[in-house]
């Protein structure tokens, strides 16, 4: 949801000069010590989609949501990286239908990637949503700096399955009246790690990086905390989907494949994300080595091993159809009835 109490608290955007002074993390593991967190307690997610051209969008929320009802993590608030108008409602209707219509949302501050979608306008009108207008919506740099700065120390797990515009603007923001800390300096207090779908490894062109290279660029070069990356070689091997069809027909994840692709069996490129971030010690893939990925302007990334890197990607380890059969009987989770 994003309701009218949580749009006046926002103060405008400005941008200033990138000059990051910030800690650099360095691990010698794959996140060992973050891997061995207790799940009794929730992890607390930011996740960012662009939620208008793939539908897996759609499964990587469905699955945040199924593993929020476990007690797996807890949503923080979400935004949307894409410009389309209906980007917001869609996103919006499918948080209703898991009973977390309350869930802030927040949209890009200025320009942003525009795509035509097939399913995102029709959920948005079939579905009620409790956002009336992307517009309504508090801009996304802002509702992380909100979210981030009620969370405790370096706690946060960020989630992107999308461009990457609204993580770049972040960095840029001011202090405000919810921290007095500069964006990179608010993320690195807040943030554990962020996990993003992105990426070809060990180098590669990539949609959520080359739609907007500059901003994909940007935002890794200067992230100040650990990033895990799920490329697109992880996601591609993976299918799911083509259960959604026993469904009822009240269901928006049901219907947002329907409209994609009939609901048949489909890549799982953002699944993959929200799993790894949630899940980190599961046994679906292992990290590679330390490193950096370069991302050239043009959204290209080439992956540099490095022993003092702060960057991992994913690499398979278990069969993916082992990996499907984990996603999509979450993806098939439904909400409690009221």
């Amino acid at each position: 949801m994003t309701n009218p109490s949580h749009h006046a608290i926002f103060l405008p955007f400005a941008h200033w000069s990138l000059r990051f002074a910030v800690p650099i993390i360095v691990l010698t593991a794959c996140f060992p010590l973050l891997a061995q967190e207790p799940r009794d307690n929730p992890v607390p997610v930011i996740f960012d989609t662009d939620i208008m051209g793939d539908v897996d969008d759609v499964g990587a929320i469905a699955v945040l949501h199924a593993l929020a009802d476990r007690g797996e993590v807890r949503i923080l608030a979400m935004g949307v990286s894409s410009k389309h108008e209906k980007s917001p409602l869609c996103l919006s209707a499918i948080n209703l239908y898991f009973r977390r219509g309350d869930l802030p949302i927040g949209r890009p501050q200025g320009d942003a990637f525009l795509r035509d979608s097939k399913y995102n306008a029709q959920i948005a009108a079939e579905f009620p949503h409790p956002l009336s207008s992307a517009q309504d919506a508090p801009t996304a740099p802002q509702l992380y700096r909100q979210a981030l700065a009620h969370a405790p120390d370096h706690s946060v797990v960020m989630i992107s399955v999308g461009q990457l515009t609204n993580f770049r603007d972040l960095l840029y923001t001011l202090p405000d009246r919810h921290s007095p800390l500069s964006g990179p300096e608010l993320v690195a207090k807040k943030v554990r790690r962020w996990v993003c779908m992105g990426g070809k490894f060990p180098r590669g062109k990539e949609a959520n990086l080359f739609h907007d290279g500059p901003a994909a660029a940007d935002a890794i070069a200067h992230w100040p905390t650990p990033i895990v990356f799920s490329g697109f070689e992880i996601g591609v091997r993976i299918k799911t989907g083509g259960k959604l069809a026993s469904l009822p027909k009240s269901s928006p994840v049901r219907r947002a494949y329907k409209l994609y692709n009939g609901v048949r069996p489909h890549f799982s490129w953002d699944q993959t994300a929200v799993l790894y971030a949630v899940r980190p010690d599961s046994q679906n893939w292992r990290c590679s080595e330390p490193g950096i990925c370069h991302v050239f302007p043009d959204g290209t990334n080439q992956w540099i091993a490095r022993e003092d890197g702060k960057h991992r990607y994913l690499i398979q380890q278990a069969e993916p159809t082992e990996t499907a059969k984990t996603i999509e009987s979450l993806m098939l989770h439904q909400p409690a009835q009221p």
